[in-house]
C-alpha cells in the first residue's frame, strides 16, 4: 500500500511537471523506489526538491536552449530510447514507466513454497512510439517493408518483418582553409518522416547502404542463452526431495516376540537409540545446513545475474538500456542481414539506443568522407617541410584520419557490417579495441560540442561539431550526402 501512495504521488507531480513543458522528464524505477530522470541531461532526481532544483539549473536550462533548436523543433522523432530521444506527448503521462517496469523481470516466485522459482516469459510486446505511428498508417501484413531472414528471436532465427518508419538525411557543413574543402565542421541527421515527404527535398540524394532496425528493448533481445544460464542456477527439485526426506527422517520400531523380554528389550536398546538419533540428528543437521548455505549462494549468484541482465549498458555511450525503450541494430542493406551476423553464425546481434546508432553512422561517414579528402594530398603532398601552425594542424588531421580508416559503417561491440563472407566464415576485424575506444571518445566529444553549437534547421536533428583546429577558414557549404531508412520490427 504504502508502494502504491508513493508511486501515485510521485506520477501526479509528473503529470504537473510535463504539462508545465517538461515532456523529457519521466519516471523510472529504481530498485524499490521511484525516481525522475531528466533525459535532456541524463541526470537522476531522487526526489521532488531535487528535481526543481535541476530544472533551474544552468547546465540544464543550456541543454534545453540546444533542444529547443534540434529535437522539440517542427516535426520531431517518433522514438523514444530514454537517452536523446523521448515521448513528448502528456496524453497518457500516468502510463510513463509502467509498463517498462512490468518488463524487467523473468522469475516467478511461486505462493505455495518460497523456495520454487520458474523462468517466466515476461517479455510482452510493448508497443513504441515508432511501432504505434506505423501500425496506425500500415495496419495489414502485407504492407511489411522488408522481410530480414535468421534473426535471433527468443533463442531462435526467425524471418523477421520489417516496416519502414521514416528517412533521415545526412548531411554535412564542409569547411575551406586553402584551396579545396578539406575539412568537416558539423555532421548530423535531420529527419524527414515518411518517404513520401522525404523524396521531395531530397532528389538526387543516394540511399545509405545501412538501415536501422528498431526493437522494443527486453534483455533477452539478440542474446542467445540467456534464460537457460539462469535456469540452470535454480534449485533443482531432487534437492528439495532430500531435504524433505533428511527432515522426516527413517524411524523404524523393533519388533517384539515375546511380552517376556519386552522390558529387556527396552532397556537394552534404549542406550543405543539415543546414541544413534543423537549422531543422525548431528549429521542431517550438518548435512541441512549445508544445503541451505548452496541455497542461499544460488540465489545469491541468481540475483546477480538477474541484476546484470537488466542493467545492460550501451556499448557505445555507456549508458543503460531501459526495458520498453527504444534500441537499434545495424542492418546491411545490400545483403539485408543485421551487420554483427557476419561475425558470428548463432545469429546473435548488439543492439544500442536509437540515437547512439545514428550517432555511430554519422561518426563513420565522417571518417569516411574525411579519408577520401584528407589522404589523397597526403599522399601527393610535397617533400619539403613547412614549419608552422596550419602544417601541424593538417599534419594532425592527416594522422587523425589516416589512423581510423574506416571503409563502411560496422558494429562498435563486434565489428561486423553484415557482408557476405566466402566458405562461411566469419569477418575480420579491421580496427583495434584500442581505436574503437577512440572513436566511442571522439563520438562523445563531438555531442558536447553539438549541444553547445548546432546547427540551425528546418527539422529536428541530432548530430556532431567538430570545430576546426584552424581559424583561417575561407569558405563554408553543406552539401546533402545520403539518406538513411529507418525500420520497425514487428
Amino acid at each position: 500500500m504504502a508502494t502504491d501512495l508513493r508511486e501515485q504521488s510521485v506520477r501526479k507531480i509528473l503529470r504537473a511537471v510535463r504539462s508545465q513543458g517538461h515532456p523529457y522528464v519521466e519516471v523510472r524505477s529504481n530498485g524499490k523506489k521511484f525516481i525522475y530522470f531528466c533525459n535532456l541531461c541524463l541526470a537522476p532526481c531522487y526526489s521532488d526538491d531535487v528535481l526543481y532544483d535541476h530544472l533551474k539549473g544552468i547546465l540544464h536550462k543550456q541543454r534545453l536552449d540546444s533542444a529547443k533548436v534540434t529535437l522539440l523543433g517542427a516535426n520531431p522523432w517518433p522514438f523514444n530510447d530514454g537517452i536523446v530521444f523521448f515521448d513528448t506527448s502528456t496524453e497518457n503521462d500516468e502510463e510513463v514507466g509502467s509498463k517498462s517496469d512490468k518488463q524487467i523481470r523473468f522469475l516467478n516466485f511461486s505462493d505455495n513454497d518460497g523456495n520454487d522459482l520458474a523462468i517466466v516469459n515476461f517479455f510482452e510486446p510493448v508497443q513504441s512510439d515508432a511501432q504505434l505511428s506505423s501500425t496506425n498508417e500500415k495496419p495489414e501484413d502485407d504492407d511489411c517493408t522488408m522481410i530480414i531472414p535468421g534473426v535471433l528471436i527468443e533463442d531462435e532465427p526467425v524471418d523477421l518483418k520489417v516496416r519502414e518508419v521514416g528517412l533521415g538525411k545526412i548531411a554535412a557543413r564542409f569547411f575551406k582553409v586553402g584551396d579545396a574543402f578539406d575539412g568537416i565542421r558539423r555532421v548530423w541527421c535531420e529527419w524527414l518522416g515518411n518517404e513520401n515527404n522525404g523524396q521531395q527535398d531530397c532528389a538526387g540524394v543516394q540511399d545509405h547502404d545501412f538501415g536501422v532496425v528498431i526493437f522494443s528493448y527486453n534483455y533477452a533481445l539478440g542474446r542467445i542463452g540467456l534464460l537457460a544460464d539462469v535456469k540452470s542456477l535454480l534449485p533443482s527439485a531432487s534437492m528439495s526431495e532430500l531435504e524433505n526426506t533428511g527432515d522426516s527422517g527413517p524411524k523404524r520400531k523393533t519388533p517384539l516376540s515375546d511380552p517376556e523380554d519386552s522390558s529387556d528389550s527396552l532397556s537394552n536398546k534404549c542406550d543405543s537409540y539415543v546414541e544413534s538419533s543423537s549422531v543422525s540428528n548431528n549429521a542431517t543437521g550438518g548435512l541441512t545446513l549445508t544445503r541451505l548455505i548452496s541455497m542461499k549462494s544460488e540465489r545469491k549468484e541468481l540475483r546477480r545475474k538477474q541484476r546484470l541482465a537488466a542493467e545492460k549498458m550501451c556499448n557505445i555511450c555507456q549508458q543503460k538500456m531501459v526495458a520498453g525503450k527504444d534500441v537499434a541494430a545495424f542492418l546491411n542493406l545490400k545483403t539485408r542481414k543485421i551487420a554483427c551476423n557476419s561475425r558470428n553464425g548463432s545469429r546473435a546481434f548488439h543492439v544500442f539506443h536509437v540515437s547512439c546508432v545514428i550517432h555511430w553512422i554519422l561518426l563513420c561517414e565522417f571518417h569516411i568522407i574525411t579519408d577520401r579528402l584528407v589522404l589523397p594530398k597526403v599522399r601527393r603532398g610535397p617533400k619539403k617541410k613547412i614549419v608552422g601552425n596550419s602544417n601541424q594542424t593538417r599534419k594532425g588531421n592527416d594522422m587523425e584520419a589516416a589512423e581510423a580508416h574506416i571503409k563502411s559503417v560496422f558494429c562498435p561491440e563486434c565489428s561486423g557490417s553484415g557482408i557476405m563472407v566466402d566458405g562461411g566464415r566469419r569477418e575480420l576485424k579491421d580496427l583495434t579495441i584500442s581505436k574503437i575506444f577512440k572513436l566511442k571518445i571522439k563520438s562523445c566529444d563531438g555531442r558536447k560540442e553539438w549541444i553547445k553549437s548546432p546547427e540551425v534547421l528546418q527539422n529536428c536533428s541530432i548530430g556532431f561539431h567538430f570545430p576546426p583546429r584552424s581559424e583561417d577558414i575561407v569558405q563554408e557549404k553543406v552539401e546533402p550526402i545520403k539518406l538513411l531508412h529507418f525500420y520497425h520490427a514487428d
